[in-house]
Order: structure tokens, then C-alpha cells, then sequence
């Protein structure tokens, strides 16, 4: 159940800050392969290629069986592989083969090694690409194995990537399972755009019920300090800063503290796992414990923070390499391939995220498309289409445009509001 419940309960996979920690994984190593993809499916004159990583388990796998794919989202292969159970409890029962494909501009599928980040080759960055790249290595793995059906799976981005892999090459996946998949949310459609920080805080209420307004305590009384010279010094020591923070930078830092809790939130599995950052089991409940137990709210809050930043041998923490803004309110994560979600999200994947201080816990900050577009303009030259991303890849109204396809949600994600919660 514990390995089962990963797949099920995966909120979001940016890159993790630090090295993926596999030692303590229960998933068995795989085989690493590359096939080599086509820069540009779309444009025949240009026949540039690239490797393209993936990983193999075939130990259940007997002729004839199933593919269960796993289509990689926004992060190095390793975090998904060592982190998705599911596909592992399945696979005997099917003599199933599981392979792991790595997303494009991911881990160590770089088209342009250390170049691929550049405005120039960014551009080759897109959901059409990737989604071709996958069923080009399906068709290889058809090639190679004897294979009696494909089945696409993934969680977060992955979830939509399969969603989308199934619509666009139904020849290719005959279904897809799409956990925590939120697709409407993905392309700006919800109404409520506090809907993500009001589902951490509901996660925080349903751990400790005064969890959350002792937590916006906290923030009133940064908010107050930080008038002040001496107050912003006491907020740096309170927090352990490594650098003096400054009265320009409190926007930032109420960001850092609130990435915090996202990455809490977006791990409360109820063991312990090391998938964004090392955790223990049920990080909410830690959290709101400490915020709940210290002698003052303010204490409470900065050993919550601390709880995913933490590294070893660290005195101090700062908060600039820790957390980096971006087009995406919650976060992209940190190191070079974390520019390629941030350009993801100022193209085909987009939305507003707000807190309000009302139905959520933070305190309020708004994030329209006119900022976004304004950041992305500056940082890479595009900004996303909303008409086209909602057209695309089977549009909203998936039952019109795809069939076989299972969207499952945990309803302590946060992500989970975002999603189809209907047949």
C-alpha cells in the first residue's frame, strides 16, 4: 500500500534542490537507455536529433504483456521512477514491461547539453514535441518487444501528458491513467484563483483546526516587524537568514515562506519520502505541530519552514538559492533545467494564482495575466496563447476527445481543485 499510494498521491514534481535520493526507495534499479529523437518532428528539413533517456524494468515482463509508460514531466527521471509505485505492484500480475520516458529539457535529455536553455533553443521546448517524442519511443519499444498494449501513465504534468499522449496518438496508448492531472487549472479556467492556497490551507485545518490562523498570526506579526529596521534583524535571526534582510525584500521572503508549505503540501504522503525534499511522514501535521508548540506563532512558522529547506551541515538559509520567482506562483524549483518549466509556463501552461488572507492562510498577493505576460515578455520574448492552449490536445471537454482514460485525485493534493472530480 505504502509504494501503491504514490502514484496516487503525487502533487507535483518540480526539481529538487538537491540530489535524488534513491538508497532508501523500495523500486528496483532500472536498465538506462537512450533513443536518439528528432529535434523538429514537424519541420522535415531539419533532421537535428538528440538522446533521449529512459528506463526500463522488464523483470515482470512476458511476452505478450502490456507497456505500462510512464511519460516523464519537469524533472530529472530519477524523481519519478524512485517515487511512482504503482506501475511495480501492477506489472507481475500483468507481465507487464515499465519503461520511464524523460521529458525533453529535462534531467539529462538536453538536446543542446548546456546550451538547451537559451531564448534561441528554447523554442524547441513544447507539449507537441514531447508528446511526439513518447510515441516515437513507443513505436521503437513495439519494435523491439512483444507488446499487447500501451498504457500511459504519470502524476501532475505527467497525468496531463498522458491525458494528452492517449487523445493526440490513440493509436499508440490504448488508455492512459492521469493522476492528479489538473488540466482545467493548467490552461487558466478556474474561477477561484485562490483555489490552490486554499486547499494547502484546508490540509493545515484538517490537521490541526487552529493550525491556520496561528499561521496568519505569524505573518501579521512579520508584516509588523518588518516596518522596522530592528524588526527586519529579528526576522532574519528568527528565520536563521544568511543575509540581513532588507524592507525591498520582504515580498520575496513572504514568497520563500509560503513555497514552504507548498512543497509541504504537495508531499503529505502519510510516509516518509524525499521527493521534492526529505520529509517526514505527514509534513502538515509536523508543520502545524511546531507553529502550534513554539512560544511564539512567528517561532512556530520559521521551524516549519525550515522542515523542506533544511540541508545538512547548514547554519544559515537563504532564501534567494533556496527559492527562485517565476512564472509559476508555486514554484519551479531550483538549477538550470527549473528555467525550462518556467518557460513552460509563459507558453503552454498558464495560470493566476492568488492568496487572500481570507480563505486561505497566506497573506494576500495577486498574480494576473497582465504580470505574467509582462514576465514573460522580459524574460523570454513569448507569452502564452490561451485561445490555442484550450483548443489544443482535445481541448476542456475531454469526453468530446478522448475515451480510456482515468483521472484520479487525492483530496489532500492541493493540485486536486484543478482537476476533473467528474466522469
Amino acid at each position: 500500500a505504502r509504494i501503491v499510494a504514490t502514484l496516487l498521491l503525487m502533487a507535483d514534481a518540480r526539481p529538487p534542490r538537491g540530489p535524488v535520493v534513491v538508497s532508501d526507495s523500495e523500486i528496483p534499479h532500472p536498465q538506462i537507455e537512450t533513443f536518439e529523437q528528432k529535434l523538429d518532428h514537424f519541420n522535415y528539413k531539419d533532421q537535428r536529433q538528440f538522446a533521449q533517456r529512459y528506463f526500463v524494468y522488464n523483470a515482470s515482463y512476458r511476452p505478450g504483456g502490456p507497456l505500462f509508460f510512464y511519460t516523464g514531466n519537469e524533472g530529472p527521471l530519477e524523481s519519478f521512477y524512485y517515487n511512482t509505485g504503482l506501475p511495480f505492484d501492477w506489472a507481475p500480475s500483468f507481465n507487464a514491461l515499465i519503461v520511464f520516458g524523460e521529458h525533453r529539457y529535462y534531467g539529462k535529455t538536453l538536446p543542446f547539453g548546456n546550451a538547451s536553455f537559451t531564448k534561441e533553443n528554447l523554442g524547441y521546448l513544447s507539449i507537441s514535441q514531447t508528446l511526439a517524442d513518447y510515441a516515437m519511443l513507443v513505436r521503437h519499444l513495439q519494435a523491439t518487444y512483444q507488446l499487447s498494449a500501451v498504457v500511459a501513465l504519470g502524476g501532475s504534468y505527467g497525468g496531463m501528458l498522458s491525458a494528452w499522449a492517449r487523445i493526440k496518438y490513440p493509436n499508440v496508448f490504448d488508455m492512459a491513467l492521469a493522476a492528479s492531472a489538473p488540466i482545467p487549472q493548467a490552461v487558466n479556467l478556474l474561477e477561484d484563483k485562490s483555489t490552490f492556497y486554499r486547499s494547502v490551507t484546508d490540509s493545515a485545518r484538517q490537521a490541526q483546526p487552529k493550525c491556520p490562523e496561528t499561521v496568519q498570526r505569524a505573518f501579521s506579526d512579520i508584516l509588523e516587524r518588518a516596518k522596522t529596521p530592528a524588526g527586519l534583524q529579528e526576522i532574519s535571526d528568527i528565520f536563521q537568514l544568511c543575509k540581513l534582510m532588507e524592507a525591498s525584500e520582504i515580498d520575496h521572503f513572504l514568497q520563500y515562506v509560503r513555497n514552504a508549505w507548498t512543497e509541504m503540501a504537495m508531499c503529505n504522503y502519510p510516509y516518509a519520502s524525499s521527493f521534492l525534499a526529505p520529509l517526514p511522514a505527514w509534513p502538515i501535521t509536523a508543520a502545524c505541530k511546531k507553529v502550534l508548540e513554539a512560544a511564539r506563532p512567528i517561532d512556530g512558522l520559521a521551524a516549519a519552514v525550515a522542515m523542506p529547506y533544511k540541508q545538512p551541515n547548514q547554519s544559515c538559509f537563504d532564501m534567494y538559492k533556496i527559492f527562485v520567482e517565476c512564472a509559476d506562483q508555486t514554484g519551479c524549483g531550483t538549477g538550470p533545467t527549473s528555467k525550462a518549466w518556467d518557460y513552460q509556463m509563459c507558453t503552454e501552461i498558464f495560470y493566476e494564482q492568488n492568496t487572500n488572507n481570507v480563505t486561505d492562510m497566506f497573506p494576500p498577493r495577486n498574480w494576473t495575466m497582465e504580470q505574467l505576460n509582462a514576465y514573460c515578455m522580459k524574460h523570454y520574448g513569448v507569452k502564452p496563447d490561451p485561445v490555442l492552449n484550450r483548443l489544443q490536445y482535445g481541448g476542456i471537454d475531454i469526453s468530446k476527445s478522448g475515451t480510456k482514460i482515468i483521472f484520479s485525485n487525492g483530496l489532500l493534493d492541493p493540485w486536486h481543485g484543478g482537476g476533473y472530480l467528474k466522469d
